[in-house]
Parts: structure tokens; sequence; C-alpha cells
């Protein structure tokens, strides 16, 4: 990869997309590039975090398992997005797993290098806590869904907003493809797989998705937009 392609990648990321060009030069310079294979563990919860990532390519989950061997995913992250920041500056250990669902490219960044360069781009801090402050947002959703909104709608919700990152605007006859199997979806819903199915089911029967396998097909965005909300009940 050449240097200038990589620092058109990297500008795509939120976190670096309103820097001049010679900061990205610097960020460019200590970008650590890297490869990874679907179901590659990038690191684990409890080691110690040195550094942050910019997915260039592919898809990464970032998820918990709970006491009882249960994976809980928290997050789908995808390309042109940054995850393990704040762990990289805490200075303390990452509290996630992330594995890769799919061969993917990164670039990580040392979180002392990383650092230095804050220091010298005011631009790069300010776009740091509108990363930090969007992040928070995102959980301050998912803890709403959780606990205020019935499964319907959390899942409506889920595939409007995956519609959103994949065509930009989401439209009745969208086909997208589960990142995961609908017993890790269930648990990122904060549901079980039994209850989930009937929700699909219900969904199916209402014309609002076509599932098929791996891929579900919106039918009917209008009403998806009201269950999520929570102006129609399944």
């Amino acid at each position: 990869m050449s240097q200038t392609q990589l620092l058109d990648e990297l500008k795509q990321a939120a976190l670096f997309s309103r820097l001049d060009q010679p900061s990205l030069t610097d960020l460019g310079r200590i970008a650590r590039v890297r490869r990874a294979d679907a179901e590659e563990t990038l690191f684990a919860a409890g080691d110690r975090a040195t550094g942050f990532f910019v997915l260039l390519g592919g898809k990464v989950k970032l998820y918990k398992i709970s006491t009882d061997g249960k994976e809980y995913i928290l997050r789908v992250v995808r390309a042109g997005e940054t995850f393990a920041e704040a762990a990289a500056f805490s200075g303390l250990r990452y509290p996630v797993f992330a594995e890769a669902l799919e061969p993917c490219r990164l670039a990580h960044f040392e979180a002392n290098e990383f650092r230095h360069l804050i220091q010298r781009s005011p631009q790069l801090a300010l776009n740091m806590i509108a990363t930090m402050a969007e992040l928070l947002h995102t959980l301050t959703i998912k803890i709403e869904d959780l606990s205020l909104r019935e499964v319907g709608a959390r899942l409506c919700r889920h595939f409007l907003e995956l519609a959103e990152q994949e065509f930009g605007t989401p439209k009745d006859g969208q086909t997208l493809k589960l990142e995961t199997t609908k017993t890790a979806l269930a648990a990122r819903l904060g549901t079980i797989s039994e209850t989930l199915s009937r929700t699909f089911r219900k969904l199916q029967q209402n014309g609002l998705l076509r599932v098929e396998r791996n891929r579900v097909t919106l039918l009917d965005c209008g009403r998806l937009r009201e269950v999520a909300a929570g102006d129609l009940k399944l």
C-alpha cells in the first residue's frame, strides 16, 4: 500500500477527517498497517491497552463474555471507524474482546506516539473529543433501548441502522446480510434466541421483513420505523 493510499483511507475516519495535510502526513508516519484473518482475535479483555485501531477494510466485533460463558456483542466496527481509543488513552486494559468477522485491514496507533501528535494538533484533539462524545451517545441509546423498548422495536431499529450504514438511506427492497449468528444477535439485543425467533416471525407475517437464511430484506421501511419508535405494536 502506498503512503498516499493510506492517507486517503485514514482521512475517511471521522477522527481524522478535518485534519490538514501536514497533520495527516504526520499521522501516516506512526500508523502500523496490519491484516487479520476472519475469526482472528485482535486483543482480549484484560490485555494491556497500548494503542487503538482504525479499521481500513472488513468488520470487527467487540464483545464481552459473561460468567456463564455467553457472548454479548457490544458493537460491530466497520471500515472507516476507530475502536479501543478510550482504553488506550486510559492507560489501563482492554475491557472487551475484539475479533475479525471477516478478513480485515487495520491501522494501529501506539498511544504514546499519538499523544505527541495531539499536543501539536488542536484539531486532532477536538476530533478525539467529538468521537468520544458520539460513542457515548451511541451507548446511551443502546441502554435506552434495552431498558425501555420491546424486542421488536430493538430489532427494527437494528436493521434500519444497518441499512443506513450500508446504503445511506433505508429503502424497501434492500437486502442485508446478518453479521452474526441469530444467537449472538439475540444477546446483542438483550433477549434470548426463542424470543428473537418469534419476533422475526411476527415481522415476516406482518410484511415488514423477509428472512432467508442469513439475509434479511426490508419490505416496509415506513412501518419498520413506526415499530422502532414504539408507535406501532406487532
